[in-house]
């Protein structure tokens, strides 16, 4: 039987990677609000940051190896597993130096957040580094071979792993060292299971072995956009820790002065010693918790990006420029409804989701920030939908330029902005509000570049409609009030969720032809047409 196989549908695959993503996020929330309630608050803040540092990393690491896998494997997908031969021999010279590299740079990096504390834990998890660039040519396999159901079992398995290497070691109070060595040993168990799983690709004849230098190029060029990608979704936490540390310092003799520390964003730490690299620490805890909410939209949408990747290289591959065009607007349209459907619930009530999964300071502090940045993530989820299908496309210099321009204007917003707010109490408010602007600016350019190179973006009907749909979903939320309790607040999420429907069925949005599409595809399945 052929390595290959029989692949699933599109549609398949992205409910399978769907169910694995949602089950990832699912099983991410459950490590994200039951830490607060095992640690410290400052400790919970100094492992947010710690983790945000390696994902900066391991996305990158995780994300150029699945594309530069997938692309090679889906183009020619009898040569897959000399691709994964070649992939895996990348990264004995690019993941393990890469993974060494970080290790060895972990006394600056705790050095420019001015928290030398930071070093140990930055160190252990550079074995994250390590693991996860090996593991991901196993995912990458299964995705360019259309092995959805692989690369979802892996995600679900992974996601259990972390939650109980976490939460355990927290719970067994080994502090944040313990915490990312829970992370650790549940990376290498995933890569042994990714092993046994997808496979090995077997011994390759050495005049039949594939070239690497492919595949390191494919991948220095996704990475530098990957980097700049990901370096916007840390760039505020790293900046409010660094810059709030310099505040601290600068007024310690005051802030120690007080019985009961009261720092300028209003959070009082009885008994606490003063420590500005602690302070810093709660406050990053804080935001980190509105990021993780704030995030689910993207983190929802991302399952497509993982299916549309090979599907638009094969169409480029191919030459198909129509197939091209059709899979941007509809992957588009889809992507903003979506998204916005679960960014607009978080924003109309921030306070009260975060109090669902948060204990109750975490809402005080946190709820502006969190309107912002659920709004600010849905431009993100777009703009990571283009930046995908740019690079998909062999576009990858537009992604970068669109990438370097958002990420610019939010860490030169940040850097100007965050001193003039901490003062005032407004840190988290002001540096939701610059990323989020930053976000939306970065959707905008790169849907600009896919109509300029692919002729084919979000329909402004389409646009216009989403947002008078989210506009009275908004409304709804903000006007409505059923009650206290956490039965009522779901009640109230729903409720903005149906309003945000209606709108878009009654603006015609959603509707007949929607359906019609579904239809088709079934009717094309059925008669043995393979993929939509």
């Amino acid at each position: 039987m052929s390595d290959v196989g029989k692949p699933s549908g599109a549609g398949r695959g992205v409910l399978y990677i769907a169910f694995a993503k949602f089950y990832f996020m699912f099983a991410g929330l459950v490590i994200q609000f039951r830490l607060p309630n095992i640690l410290s608050r400052s400790a919970f803040g100094s492992f947010s940051l710690v983790s945000n540092i390696a994902s900066l990393v391991n996305n990158v690491l995780v994300t150029g190896t699945i594309q530069a896998v997938s692309k090679f494997s889906a183009a020619e997908p009898g040569k897959a597993r000399r691709v994964q031969h070649a992939g895996l021999r990348m990264h004995v010279r690019l993941g393990l130096v890469i993974a060494v590299g970080f290790i060895a740079a972990a006394p600056l990096i705790a050095w420019l957040l001015h928290d030398m504390s930071k070093t140990a834990p930055l160190m252990l998890a550079g074995l994250i580094v390590a693991g996860y660039s090996f593991y991901a040519v196993f995912v990458g396999t299964a995705n360019g071979l259309h092995q959805f159901h692989k690369q979802a079992g892996l995600d679900v398995t992974f996601a259990t792993l972390r939650v109980a290497g976490l939460l355990g070691m927290a719970m067994a109070g080994l502090g944040v060292i313990g915490v990312i060595g829970g992370w650790v040993a549940a990376v290498g168990i995933i890569l042994i299971a990714a092993i046994v799983w997808v496979g090995l690709p077997g011994k390759v004849a050495a005049e039949d072995r594939l070239p690497v230098r492919p595949l390191i190029s494919f991948f220095a060029g996704v990475a530098v956009y990957l980097l700049l990608f990901n370096a916007l979704m840390f760039v505020d936490s790293f900046l409010i820790k660094r810059l709030t540390t310099e505040y601290y310092d600068a007024h310690a003799a005051e802030l120690a002065s007080a019985i009961d520390i009261v720092v300028p964003w209003g959070a009082k730490l009885s008994g606490y010693h003063f420590d500005s690299s602690v302070l810093a620490d709660v406050q990053n805890g804080y935001y980190a918790a509105s990021q993780n909410l704030g995030r689910l939209a993207y983190q929802a949408i991302i399952a497509a990006t993982f299916v549309v990747f090979p599907l638009v290289s094969r169409s480029t591959f191919t030459d198909d420029k129509e197939t091209t065009r059709r899979y941007v607007e509809v992957t588009s349209r889809y992507s903003l409804m979506f998204a916005m459907a679960i960014g607009v619930v978080i924003a109309a009530n921030p306070a009260d989701m975060l109090s669902l999964l948060y204990p109750e300071d975490f809402a005080r502090h946190g709820a502006a920030a969190l309107g912002l940045l659920a709004l600010g993530n849905v431009a993100f989820s777009v703009f990571a939908i283009n930046g995908t299908i740019l690079n998909g496309s062999g576009h990858t210099r537009d992604a970068i330029v669109t990438a370097a321009i958002t990420l610019a204007l939010a860490a030169i917003g940040n850097y100007i902005a965050i001193p003039m707010a901490t003062e005032s109490g407004n840190v988290l408010v002001v540096a939701a509000a610059v990323t989020g602007g930053a976000m939306v600016v970065g959707a905008v350019v790169s849907g600009l570049a896919l109509v300029r190179r692919l002729g084919a973006f979000l329909p402004l009907i389409s646009l216009a409609r989403i947002a008078v749909a989210t506009g009275a979903a908004l409304a709804a939320g903000r006007f409505v009030k059923l009650g206290h309790g956490k039965l009522m607040i779901l009640v109230e999420a729903a409720m903005v969720g149906v309003v945000f429907l209606v709108v878009l069925i009654g603006t015609r949005e959603l509707g007949k032809r929607d359906l019609d599409a579904i239809k088709a595809v079934r009717k094309k399945r059925a008669a043995g047409g393979g993929d939509a």
